[in-house]
């Protein structure tokens, strides 16, 4: 297994786009989802990705579309390491992409255009480019379902105050009803418990503070962890990458 801090990964950020790059990772992630759509491309070796509980096996020239708050784990088979990209499109994209993946060597030349373009940092053509990616992709047939009320309101529970958040039983309290159904409810409809959406939520809510540039000790404390080693340990588990690299890489290209 490679040690996390010696994989070679960059995060570049450019108005409306995230790109992570990642070279010859053994690391796995945590099921977990992003608010952007997300388009993976495997660069050399497998990834063996499971979405909606079913399993993908994608090689070298694939690219692996997630829609939005889509929850999934894309990991490598045992022992063989895997390089990738992953864009994430901060723009409101509509008709959202299907779940899907992509054996097309034109769209996958297309993706690394854009992926050259976010290198080179120049954003004159990158707007046009993605949106004729985008273009080039299906559209999902089936709208994504809204979340039942009860799905909703634990949701905005969690997140109101991410350094302290009531618990499942405080919740289940004033929901009247049982913890266990609780989270029944809320994994059928997000396909996360409340912790893993929790989890998520604080990542999600770090990775901004530090793409402002804010101190990892900082960072961790008003992320709502109990300390650096539970960022850290947390961080690397649904992120494949610990805070210090995200932060060194994504001000190395402000």
């Amino acid at each position: 297994m490679s040690i996390i801090r010696d994989i070679q990964q960059t995060f570049r950020r450019l108005p409306g786009v995230e790109l992570r790059s990642t070279w010859r990772s053994q690391q796995a992630y945590k099921c977990h989802s992003h608010p952007q759509l997300s388009i993976g491309a495997i660069l050399d070796g497998q990834t063996r990705c499971v979405c909606h509980q079913q399993e993908y096996l994608l090689q070298t020239g694939d690219l692996m579309v997630i829609p939005a708050s889509t929850p999934h784990s894309c990991n490598p088979l045992a022992g063989q390491p895997r390089s990738y990209h992953m864009l994430y499109l901060a723009q409101e994209v509509r008709p959202q992409p299907a779940l899907q993946v992509i054996r097309n060597p034109q769209l996958f030349h297309q993706y690394q255009h854009i992926v050259a373009l976010i290198e080179r940092g120049e954003t004159r053509d990158l707007s046009s480019a993605i949106h004729c990616l985008l273009n080039a992709l299906p559209a999902s047939g089936n709208p994504p379902s809204a979340l039942r009320p009860l799905s909703q309101q634990l949701q905005a529970a969690l997140t109101d105050n991410l350094q302290s958040p009531p618990t499942l039983d405080a919740l289940a309290y004033g929901f009247s009803l049982r913890k266990e159904t609780l989270i029944r409810t809320f994994k059928q409809d997000t396909g996360l418990t409340p912790g893993s959406f929790l989890n998520i939520a604080r990542v999600e809510f770090a990775k901004s503070r530090l793409r402002a540039g804010e101190a990892l000790a900082d960072v961790s404390y008003q992320s709502g962890f109990a300390d650096q080693s539970h960022f850290h340990r947390t961080f690397v588990n649904y992120t494949a990458a610990t805070p210090r690299q995200y932060a060194r890489s994504i001000s190395d290209n402000k």
